[in-house]
């Protein structure tokens, strides 16, 4: 294997590893959210912020039922 193809392989793992992270995250919130207030979420809306350098971040919506 290549030295790219060992780069490519590391980045997607790091990835994949923060994918899943953040996606424990907000079932926490979710869930957190749900016992506090007791009602569902039923939708959440990421809407990107970006600067001149690229992605910063989400502004987030929650909408409950």
């Amino acid at each position: 294997m290549n030295r790219p193809e060992e780069a490519q392989m590391k980045i997607d793992v790091l990835t994949q590893k923060a994918e899943e992270e953040i996606s424990a995250l907000i079932a926490k919130k979710i869930s957190e959210l749900r016992k506090k207030i007791g009602k569902e979420v039923s939708e959440i809306e990421f809407v990107a912020r970006e600067a001149m350098t690229g992605l910063e971040g989400y502004d987030v919506k929650i909408k409950l039922l």
